[in-house]
């Protein structure tokens, strides 16, 4: 995969992340990040779990402790794709 192709598929997945989340990309940017998938044993994606490196942004609604935050945002349509998870 070519870094340009994985740059635009990394703009695409923080662009709907935000959007979930209800938050400028350029704030997301400031809270480094992990994807995990919410998904039946089947495949089936019902969502997606933000799990915060550090902290959350201020003004989104986290679960856990310090140290220990996720955000849960729905799936939507192809975004974010199985491939943009670990970027």
């Amino acid at each position: 995969m070519s870094r340009a192709y994985e740059e635009a598929i990394e703009r695409r997945r923080d662009a709907y992340v935000a959007q979930a989340l209800g938050i400028s990309v350029e704030t997301l940017d400031d809270y480094p990040f992990d994807l995990d998938e919410n998904a039946s044993d089947d495949g089936v994606v019902y969502g997606w779990r933000v799990l915060w490196n550090e902290e959350a942004p201020p003004g989104v609604d986290a679960n856990g402790t310090s140290g220990l935050l996720w955000s849960d945002i729905p799936a939507a349509p192809n975004e974010p794709d199985e491939d943009d998870r670990d970027a």
